[in-house]
């Protein structure tokens, strides 16, 4: 069975000054050269409780709270926060440990963050939010106990959110989050209320489908739902998996990801949709290069940022845990970025992938996908 959310498209096509993101996460080419050696943005974790069995989870498995026996709870990474903000924190990101709408004072924690005028951006798989019942469990305490509260209270809160969409086909989502079929029904519908509150009404958006990881499993469709959501103002992350937790050994990562003509096609497949709808430019591509996020924007987050994980390492990047950069508990969050390898690469704004790169992502993958685009469009005015 497949499941499309009743939702009506918001373009064909593009208007011109289409931000090509989802609000918080990266960064443009102008605010990256005015703000050389700030950091804008973090990564981090909160909680680690989650119900889901995902199998390509990339904290679950790991090496990096390996033991760690002490973790970052709300009054430390209120601390983080605070000194992040004095080195240009803008925004942030989370990412794990457990998907955060499980883990208590989540909400609590949002608005912490919206009083210090901080975008939050959350990965989510929407059980806990399409879940009447589950929404009274964790935020009952608050006078939280339907869905719909819960969204207003996230938009009140300036978030974004990057609800999991894996597939249309429901046996396979169920699978790709190691849940029951039903889960399927808490996703839609939290995509639903999302939409249906305006998540999806700005520019640039707030809400986003994480279609990745991209496996053999997924592939097929990953153009079909991309285009699916782009129509309806949701950004699309579609990327190969991370190279970390449940999918850091080469022989776990090798053996799910799609083959490489199969990333190839698949990437101008999505290049070429961007520009037949107005959505980038060719000329556009050209300038800011393929992003490691097919169809999205350049990641920088490893020139703006770090990633702190719920045990107080910290990261490089989530994608790897093998780029150390410091200890929480140790040094001050100054000290590690100043010394840390992304504060070296400040200035930078297309950063491929460091983690990917000639793993998961084919070494070639940027410089072939830009040949073929060229390719179609040459051949194109030809015609």
């Amino acid at each position: 069975m497949r499941s499309i959310p009743n939702i009506p498209e918001v373009y064909r096509r593009f208007p011109p000054d289409y931000v090509n993101d989802i609000r918080g996460w990266a960064f443009d080419q102008r605010t990256i050269r005015e703000n050389v050696g700030k950091l804008l943005t973090l990564d981090i974790d909160f909680g680690n409780i989650c119900t889901l069995n995902c199998p390509s989870c990339f904290r679950k498995n790991n090496n990096v709270d390996v033991g760690t026996s002490r973790q970052l709870g709300f009054d430390d990474l209120s601390r983080v926060i605070l000194d992040a903000k004095k080195l240009g924190l803008r925004s942030v990101k989370f990412l794990g440990a457990g998907d955060p709408f499980e883990n208590h004072g989540f909400l609590d924690f949002l608005r912490f963050l919206k009083s210090e005028g901080i975008v939050p951006l959350i990965f989510t798989k929407g059980h806990v939010i399409g879940d009447d019942a589950l929404v009274k469990k964790y935020f009952g305490y608050l006078g939280i106990s339907r869905g719909e509260d819960l969204v207003d209270a996230l938009f009140e809160c300036d978030a974004s959110i990057m609800l999991g969409f894996n597939s249309f086909d429901d046996q396979l989502q169920a699978k790709l989050v190691g849940a029951p079929v039903d889960y399927v029904l808490a996703r839609n519908r939290s995509l639903m209320m999302l939409s249906e509150r305006g998540f999806a009404a700005s520019n640039p958006t707030r809400l986003a489908l994480a279609v990745n990881p991209i496996t053999k499993s997924n592939v097929a469709e990953a153009f079909d739902i991309y285009r699916w959501g782009r129509l309806r103002n949701f950004y699309a992350i579609v990327t190969p998996t991370m190279i970390s937790g449940r999918a850091r050994k080469t022989g776990t990562w090798n053996a799910i990801n799609p083959s490489y003509e199969q990333l190839i096609d698949l990437y101008a497949k999505i290049y070429t949709f961007n520009i037949d709808s107005g959505l980038q430019t060719l000329e556009q591509i050209r300038r800011e290069g393929i992003s490691a996020y097919a169809g999205g924007h350049p990641c920088n987050q490893v020139s703006t940022g770090v990633y702190v994980t719920l045990g107080g390492t910290v990261l490089s990047c989530p994608g790897s845990e093998v780029a150390i950069e410091g200890d929480i508990w140790k040094n001050t969050l100054s000290e590690i970025w100043d010394a840390s390898s992304n504060r070296a690469r400040a200035g930078k704004f297309n950063c491929g992938c460091i983690a990917k790169d000639g793993k998961s992502i084919p070494t070639s993958l940027y410089t072939d996908v830009m040949r073929l685009v060229e390719q179609h469009y040459t051949l194109e005015m030809a015609l």
